[in-house]
């Protein structure tokens, strides 16, 4: 199963958490991960979509939407970070932080109240694997507390994220189809759409699923991809599979375009 990022990061986590007999293969980017998904119609992959506090992943989501893929289930994984050095845990002599942009968000507070310069790095796991080789005395890096053991570093801090709560959702998308359940028996629907510019346009293809009851999880805009100043929505919802479906056929009407990224269970929230 195809993740972003090198061993220990929370994507690899979750993998093995929810798929324990499932290999992970981590891969440098996003990109790299949908490349192999799409030009294998086999291959599986689990990517963050959202978390909790610091908003969407919104790489995944566009790349997601210009693909042939689908989502076939979410899962929820708990993200703990860790301050970590090489060769030492002396927080003193720490002047900067690198990590992946989420988990420095994740960890504002922290390092605002440490003084610490911030690093932006490709992926968690990463950053502590490229410290073991540079062994830089000043530079610390947030990661799982599962990364400083896999990669020797040393812990100085944990629980340094600004909210104890602090979660992942993920996604599992492939090309295949895939029979999963729900132990919370919810299920979800992802729907991009572009409605007509015009009075009540986005309005009345809510209605559709207000009018039969479908909870909306989510309503967000992106920037519509060669329209200046112009949205493209993105809407969660929950409800039944035959329900949604009806919903997703009424809603043709209201639209200039719209892909249902999947019907899917929620395996864990």
């Amino acid at each position: 199963m195809y993740y972003q990022g090198s061993p220990g990061a929370f994507s690899e986590a979750a993998i093995l958490n929810y798929w324990p007999s499932a290999e992970p293969r981590g891969l440098s980017t996003f990109k790299e991960v949908f490349r192999v998904l799409v030009d294998d119609p086999d291959a599986v992959g689990l990517l963050p979509i959202e978390n909790a506090y610091r908003g969407p992943v919104y790489d995944v989501l566009d790349l997601l939407t210009g693909s042939p893929l689908s989502i076939w289930a979410e899962v929820v994984q708990p993200v703990e970070l860790a301050l970590m050095a090489y060769g030492h845990n002396d927080i003193s002599r720490i002047r900067r932080v690198r990590s992946h942009h989420q988990a420095l968000m994740q960890s504002r507070r922290f390092c605002e109240e440490h003084g610490f310069v911030v690093e932006v790095a490709l992926d968690t796991a990463g950053s502590a694997e490229d410290l073991v080789e540079s062994r830089e005395a000043d530079r610390a890096v947030i990661a799982s507390p599962r990364a400083a053991g896999i990669y020797g570093l040393q812990i100085i801090d944990t629980g340094i994220q600004d909210h104890p709560d602090n979660r992942t959702r993920f996604w599992l998308i492939s090309q295949s189809s895939m029979e999963l359940v729900s132990p919370l028996g919810r299920t979800k629907s992802t729907i991009i759409f572009d409605v007509p510019d015009e009075p009540g346009a986005l309005v009345s293809y809510l209605d559709c699923y207000r009018r039969i009851g479908l909870n909306l999880s989510k309503v967000e805009s992106r920037p519509r991809p060669g329209v200046s100043f112009a949205y493209r929505f993105w809407i969660d919802v929950i409800g039944e599979p035959k329900v949604l479906d009806g919903a997703w056929e009424e809603g043709e009407a209201h639209v200039e375009w719209a892909r249902r990224l999947g019907v899917y269970p929620v395996i864990s929230e």
